[in-house]
């Protein structure tokens, strides 16, 4: 398959969902979750959505450097995001507070974490099926450098969709409750439930990340050859929806979640 739209793209990033890299993707989001309201959940996944394009949308930008860097480099930097992971874990767990802007967070995990995070998950995420390899194709054979970085767009718009689907249900669900912020004490450390489980769960993500190669030794949801017939048929499915149909439609979601987010706090958020 060498054709793609904007459809297809955010398809083959939400079927994403059933390749390895998905065992990445509940354990990155309650890594941030915990300490949040809904409203502060919501901008923390918005967060964790332009870590992920830091890493996919080079790589639809073609014959760019950094495009290339990550292509040829994959395994450096899959061991460096890592290293860097689990050092953020430890950070957040014990309860550091750095002087340095974005890594000072009151309760769970601090916005430079959660933009890191989603740029290990968008090089985790490089490894899923034939949509992308479709994305990449356009790319790599000399089609719109800027129409190539849109598609990596919606593809991880497509990532992130099930997070933001859980961001919205956060204080329906009461998961808060679980871990209220009491301090806990390790040794010379004083810390907070909130810190030490996310930066448990930060850890846990970079271990699984060097062990696995990336997720790329997983086996995902789907065996490979269901997944290939699964994205090829969304792909075709795909290719009778405008892209002005989806550029629409996505610019309507986005503009509804900064109205609501920018709005006045609602009596759930004011519940901390």
């Amino acid at each position: 398959m060498t054709q793609i739209g904007l459809a297809g793209a955010f398809l083959g990033g939400l079927a994403a969902l059933l390749s390895p890299c998905a065992a990445m993707l509940l354990p990155s989001f309650f890594a941030y979750a915990f300490g949040s309201s809904r409203r502060t959940l919501v901008v923390r996944t918005g967060v964790f959505y332009l870590g992920l394009l830091l890493t996919l949308v080079p790589l639809g930008l073609g014959a760019g450097a950094l495009g290339a860097l990550l292509s040829t480099q994959r395994h450096l930097l899959t061991v460096i995001g890592g290293a860097v992971l689990i050092l953020l874990g430890l950070v957040t767990a014990l309860g550091v507070q750095l002087s340095v802007p974005g890594l000072r967070s009151e309760g769970g995990t601090s916005a430079v974490a959660v933009l890191f995070m989603g740029a290990v998950y968008g090089l985790a995420g490089a490894c899923t099926g034939p949509l992308l390899g479709a994305v990449l194709t356009y790319a790599a054979v000399g089609g719109s450098p800027l129409y190539g970085g849109l598609l990596l767009a919606c593809f991880g718009a497509g990532m992130v969709a099930p997070l933001l689907l859980l961001a919205s249900l956060w204080d329906g669900l009461d998961v808060a409750r679980w871990l209220r912020p009491r301090p806990v004490r390790l040794g010379p450390v004083t810390t907070s439930w909130w810190g030490l489980v996310s930066g448990m769960l930060m850890v846990a993500l970079g271990l699984l990340f060097l062990l696995t190669d990336a997720t790329t030794a997983l086996g995902g949801l789907l065996g490979a050859s269901e997944q290939v017939r699964l994205e090829s048929e969304l792909g075709r499915w795909s290719l009778g929806v405008s892209d002005l149909v989806v550029i629409l439609m996505l610019a309507g979601v986005v503009g509804l979640l900064v109205w609501w987010v920018t709005r006045g706090p609602s009596r759930s958020d004011t519940k901390e």
